[in-house]
C-alpha cells in the first residue's frame, strides 16, 4: 500500500493492481493470495487483515485514510481466507493434497486463540501448527 503507487503509479492502480475483491467476484477467475515476504508481512493472519480492512497491519492505517486503501476492493473474511487456502492450493496444483481440511488431505493447519471474526484476525495468536497430522508447535 504505501509505496504501490509511486512504484506501479495511477493507471495500473486504477486499471486491475491490487483489485482483490474484483478477482475473487468474477466467476471466471481465482484469487491466489500470500505473503511476499519482504513485500508483505509473512503472516496469513496479518495478510487476511489486510485483504479484509484494507488497512497496514502493522499500523492499521492506510494511505487513502481510516476507510482502507481502495476500500471497493476490500475482501469479505470468507474471501480472504479461501485466498490463503484453497484458491492458493489450486493455483499450485495441489488441490487434491491441500487447501482444505478433508480426508485424504496433507492436514496441515494452525489453531489459533479464540478471536473475534474477521478484522481481529490481524491480531491472532497462532495456539499450535499441525503438518501431516501431527502436531509440531
Amino acid at each position: 500500500m504505501s509505496y504501490a503507487l509511486s512504484r506501479l503509479g495511477p493507471a495500473r492502480l486504477a486499471h486491475g493492481a491490487y483489485a482483490q475483491a474484483t478477482f475473487a467476484r468474477n466467476p471466471n477467475t481465482t484469487l491466489l493470495l500470500g505473503s511476499d515476504f519482504p513485500v508483505e508481512p509473512p503472516s496469513p493472519l496479518r495478510g487476511i487483515y489486510a485483504a479484509v480492512t484494507r488497512l497496514d497491519p502493522e499500523t492499521g492505517e492506510s494511505p487513502h485514510g481510516p476507510g482502507g486503501w481502495y476500500p471497493e476492493e476490500k475482501l469479505s473474511f470468507e474471501e480472504a481466507l479461501a485466498g490463503f487456502t484453497r484458491d492458493a492450493a489450486y493455483g499450485a496444483f495441489q488441490e487434491d493434497r491441500a487447501g482444505s481440511v478433508e480426508v485424504g488431505k496433507w492436514a496441515d493447519w494452525v489453531v489459533v486463540e479464540e478471536i473475534e471474526e474477521g478484522i481481529e484476525i490481524g491480531k491472532g495468536i497462532v495456539k499450535e501448527t499441525w503438518i501431516g497430522g501431527k502436531r509440531v508447535y
